[in-house]
């Protein structure tokens, strides 16, 4: 992934080491989408999925902290690690120089 740190936010990149949990969870409901036959799916429809799954498991704490911002970061990490999957997501312009 450091070769294609210039693809993310330094806040992501931040992020991301202590909250592998988040992109594996996100992975694994992207799958759950690939595997339902969908081409296209939303990232942020998936972290709001996640938000709200978490937040009735650990309802103690509120659940996941995941900022809206790394939904496209999520969705491109994804994209590296899973080549044959390009095109689910829809992206814009990224900021990741910010």
């Amino acid at each position: 992934m450091l070769q294609h740190e210039h693809m993310f936010t330094k806040d992501f990149l931040r992020y991301l080491p202590d909250n592998l949990h988040v992109y594996e969870a996100f992975e694994s409901e992207a799958f759950k989408v690939i595997q339902e036959g969908f081409e296209h799916y939303s990232a942020r429809t998936i972290v709001h999925f996640l938000r709200h799954h978490s937040a009735l498991i650990e309802s103690d704490n509120g659940g996941w902290k995941i900022n809206n911002n790394h939904s496209p970061y999520l969705a491109r990490l994804f994209d590296l690690m899973h080549p044959e999957h390009v095109g689910l997501w829809e992206y814009r312009e990224t900021k990741a120089a910010a």
